[in-house]
């Protein structure tokens, strides 16, 4: 009696997702279907499902944003050949507007829950933009109350 062996299956995987993004059925700018989803497909296991996927990443063919999915990047919202985080893009967009008084000095920013709704992310992600603004000294927290956009340093 032989044994079925999963060696080399993450290569025939790979090369299957590999096809499947050259000719399009993963669009540039989608989400990968779910480890879940694909070890059922596939009815391999998750380390085998995950092997595949590495491969495809070191290849640059998907990013992983942490805690989302898997993506496969869009050549036209990339910089300089590599795709911003969603939190980037949020804290780059609330920054040009506190750079154009749209957010003035003292003006509360949205809540977590707006920012959310209006950019399509999570409340982590929303976090994440709004440490980046504090970070580079634009709006403090005051806890209880929220975020506040901070007078311009000379």
């Amino acid at each position: 009696m032989t044994r079925r062996t999963s060696w080399g299956v993450y290569l025939r995987i790979t090369a299957v997702l590999r096809q499947r993004l050259s000719d399009g059925t993963y669009a540039p700018g989608t989400r990968l279907p779910s480890e879940a989803a694909l070890c059922g497909e596939f009815k391999v296991s998750r380390n085998t499902v995950r092997r595949a996927l590495v491969a495809l990443e070191t290849d640059g063919l998907i990013s992983v944003v942490n805690g989302v999915g898997r993506f496969v990047p869009d050549p036209e919202a990339t910089e300089q050949g590599k795709q911003r985080p969603k939190h980037e893009r949020i804290a780059a967009d609330l920054c040009a507007q506190i750079n154009n008084g749209t957010l003035a000095p003292g003006d509360a920013l949205p809540s977590e829950a707006r920012i959310s709704k209006r950019y399509g992310v999570t409340r982590f992600t929303a976090r994440q933009a709004f440490a980046v603004l504090e970070g580079d000294g634009l709006v403090e927290t005051m806890h209880g109350k929220g975020r506040f956009v901070l007078p311009r340093r000379p």
